[in-house]
């Protein structure tokens, strides 16, 4: 399969496009001539990709890398527990940043494993805390 057709594939599946759509689609683009997308010229392959990148909703919206969902995650359960007063991006960032020597989170990707760990860490120790 080629790269082009995998695209396509990953592209339907985050549009939410079943199977008899998409072959609706494939035979849209090369006008009738086919409904897989083998049969389709790698123009008529890459406007088909574009069209499901348009198609999904989400695509405008940047995803955040799991580690970095993992770090609010865990900031968010650190507020809930009552170990931090705000629970906020803003404030997660702000404590991240003291930890990274003043570097911003986003830039400091390579730190992220060190810092989930301090978190999980911190929220060991006040549920141990709490417990005693």
């Amino acid at each position: 399969m080629s790269n082009l057709i995998q695209q396509i594939k990953i592209a339907q599946k985050a549009a939410g496009i079943d199977q008899d759509t998409h072959q609706l689609n494939v035979a849209y683009i090369c006008n009738q001539r086919t409904n897989t997308c083998t049969g389709l010229t790698k123009l008529e392959q890459q406007q088909l990709l574009a069209r499901y990148r348009a198609m999904n909703q989400n695509a405008g919206k940047k995803q955040l890398p799991p580690q970095l969902k993992m770090i609010y995650s865990l900031w968010g359960q650190l507020h809930r527990a009552g170990a931090v007063n705000v629970d906020s991006k803003g404030a997660c960032e702000s404590f991240c940043e003291n930890h990274l020597q003043g570097k911003k989170l986003y830039q400091s990707a390579q730190q992220w494993p060190h810092i989930i760990e301090v978190l999980k860490q911190w929220l060991a120790r006040h549920k141990a805390k709490q417990g005693a």
